[in-house]
């Protein structure tokens, strides 16, 4: 698999792109038994043959804004889809990507993060979104048979090779699957690759350098004044200083193609963003299937450059 570092702004873009699919395909139809798909995943050369499904109830807020991790297994009730595993129509590559949650710059602010040890990941991790990782399932299309995402995802690609892509929340669940597929019993280092677009930190020092020992075939990718990515800041009961991965990409104001409304949380982590900063010519491309979501989010950019 080629260096993901080593990818030019478009590419990065296309692949963000792929995961605003996920979010609109999930925003549109959240039932874990839904084939339903966006139909650009296909026009952009990918054919999709499973769906990512987890647990959407896994923590909770108290009337004050402090977050838990759930106290009982989750059920079918609290299970939504997260994004699809799919392959190019091109080549045998596969990609499994997943989405973010709605507003995360705005409720991540208000919680209180705890980190506890969830093997087989390293170290300690925010244990919300180790929570929701681990409820996490894989299912083919057309079939109503689930299995761990992991071994789901393993069994699907066979020999090829799998990038995994996320963004927001959506990243933090993708460090935890690329990490569990690159173990060499699983795909190994070599056969995964991994994209994750403003991503809030998962796990403390342990974890990071643990993460980046097993896998260097990864970037992340921040904006510099996205406050998502700054967070957590530190374990409430241990302590400890959540680390970001040792590979992060900053796309800053003079780097970017577009002009984003910085002094807005929202316009800082929003995709759609992410993608005209990254590359004029893709964010055009996909005004054609926006749907009103993009759109509002789109208000966002000021001017294009380059």
């Amino acid at each position: 698999m080629d260096n993901v570092r080593n990818l030019a702004g478009p590419e990065y873009a296309r692949c963000a792109l792929l995961v605003m699919y996920a979010w609109d395909m999930c925003d549109a139809k959240l039932d874990p038994a839904s084939d339903d798909l966006d139909a650009r995943i296909k026009a952009d050369g990918w054919t999709v043959v499973g769906i990512i499904t987890g647990a959407d109830d896994i923590v909770a807020s108290s009337p004050v804004g402090i977050r838990r991790p759930m106290i009982r297994p989750s059920t079918d009730a609290d299970r939504r889809r997260y994004g699809y595993l799919a392959k190019s129509d091109s080549n045998d590559t596969y990609v499994a990507v997943i989405r973010g949650t709605d507003g995360a710059e705005e409720w991540i602010d208000d919680f209180v993060f705890f980190a506890g040890r969830r093997p087989p990941l390293p170290g300690r991790v925010e244990t919300g979104f180790a929570d929701i990782y681990f409820s996490m399932q894989y299912r083919a299309l057309g079939s109503t048979a689930s299995k761990k995402l992991s071994d789901g995802i393993r069994g699907a690609v066979g020999a090829a090779e799998v990038l995994v892509l996320g963004h927001s929340l959506g990243s933090t669940l993708a460090e935890a699957l690329a990490f569990e597929l690159a173990d060499p019993a699983a795909l190994g280092p070599t056969r995964v690759g991994a994209i994750m677009f403003a991503s809030p930190k998962l796990g403390d020092h342990d974890f990071a350098s643990g993460f980046d020992a097993r896998l260097s075939n990864y970037t992340v990718m921040n904006y510099q004044h996205d406050v998502v990515p700054r967070v957590p800041p530190f374990d409430v009961t241990h302590f400890d200083i959540y680390r970001p991965l040792p590979y992060c990409f900053t796309i800053t104001d003079e780097m970017a193609t577009a002009a984003i409304n910085s002094g807005d949380k929202g316009c800082c982590h929003h995709l759609i963003d992410y993608i005209a900063m990254l590359s004029p010519h893709e964010y055009a491309r996909s005004q054609a299937g926006w749907t009103n979501d993009d759109t509002q989010c789109a208000k966002c950019v000021i001017s294009l450059r380059g």
